[in-house]
């Protein structure tokens, strides 16, 4: 039974307990049924798994994870509304897929797992795989209630369905293990980095998440990808180039999504395994991000309008940069604006 202590060391223990044996329970009822009927499809972690470290990161060899289906290519704006034709959680006929029930959420299955206990935390409310405000505090109240981690993948950054949800993961990943050093001045905040990571990544504590909330809305004024790591104490914020980098399948044949920028990069052959080394993932990490909009880095309270740019004035007054102008209009501008250096 799940229980509602914050930051409680005996309920954090309690709540471990209850999701590692949750998905424990699972994994064996799945074990030995067909494939079609099982709710996990393998154990990412057990004796099958192949995996070497990288420097600070990871290699993984795992053929199973090749039988997940594929996802859309069709993705074009980071803010794609929802729609309800498609797959989303809501349409899970089988119960026992959802772990947890909580206030507006639920601890769901994870069928193709890439971590340890690797669950999915998913919107009740049927809404786009967009973060906002209230779901970032949802996943930090999650956080300080039990030991794991979570990651978000936006649309058009490895996102598979369209229906708000964030993988929950029984670890803290190796992008997490580095030590921490002063970062960037982002729309007047001083965050963080991941020290001797390649690309760029901005750090935020927990507790600034009006901070990773102006971030994230930037990056959807402009349609730039994004994925985030929490974990309990740090928010890291992940922007991406507009369009993956031809460069990048010649180095690694998946694209580069949430698991990857948090250290651990998943092959499914051993010729791909073999080639993959610490060069290509420092390389990987390099293309696969983008620093964030130029008006959100530098600034500060007192800064005006003219100092950042007319997207930062309008979300200063509360007003998306897209609301005034047609998606299209938007992101064409997005396209041409002074973003990043590709």
């Amino acid at each position: 039974m799940w229980t509602n202590g914050y930051d409680d060391d005996a309920s954090i223990a309690h709540n471990d307990t209850f999701l590692r044996q949750s998905f424990r329970d699972l994994v064996d009822e799945s074990a030995g049924l067909p494939p079609d009927q099982r709710l996990v499809m393998y154990d990412a972690c057990d004796v099958q798994e192949v995996k070497a470290a990288i420097g600070p990161y990871r290699k993984r060899l795992d053929s199973r994870r090749n039988t997940k289906p594929k996802k859309p290519d069709d993705q074009r704006l980071v803010c794609t509304p929802f729609d309800a034709g498609r797959f989303h959680f809501g349409k899970i006929s089988n119960e026992r897929e959802r772990l947890l029930r909580l206030d507006g959420y639920e601890v769901l299955t994870n069928k193709f797992p890439l971590f340890r206990n690797h669950m999915v935390l998913a919107a009740r409310a049927l809404v786009p795989q967009q973060m906002t405000l209230s779901h970032l505090q949802a996943v930090s109240t999650l956080l300080h209630r039990c030991s794991f981690c979570a990651y978000f993948n936006s649309w058009m950054a490895s996102a598979s369905i369209n229906h708000f949800h964030c993988h929950l993961v029984d670890e803290t990943p190796p992008v997490a293990a580095l030590p921490l050093e002063v970062g960037a001045l982002v729309d007047g905040v001083r965050c963080l980095r991941p020290r001797g990571f390649d690309g760029e990544c901005y750090v935020f504590p927990a507790a600034q998440l009006a901070a990773v909330d102006a971030a994230v809305r930037a990056m959807q004024a402009v349609n730039q990808p994004h994925n985030l790591l929490f974990t309990r104490r740090h928010v890291y914020v992940f922007p991406k180039p507009l369009a993956r980098p031809a460069r990048s399948a010649e180095l690694y044949p998946e694209t580069v999504g949430g698991p990857e920028l948090l250290g651990s990069f998943t092959v499914y052959t051993d010729a791909d395994y073999a080639r993959l080394d610490e060069a290509a993932v420092c390389e990987l990490l390099r293309i696969n991000t983008a620093p964030l909009p130029a008006w959100m880095l530098g600034g500060g309270e007192g800064a005006t309008g003219r100092e950042l740019g007319a997207p930062a004035a309008k979300r200063a007054r509360g007003v998306s940069w897209g609301e005034s102008a047609p998606l299209g209009v938007a992101l064409e501008r997005s396209v041409s604006f002074e973003l990043v250096s590709f």
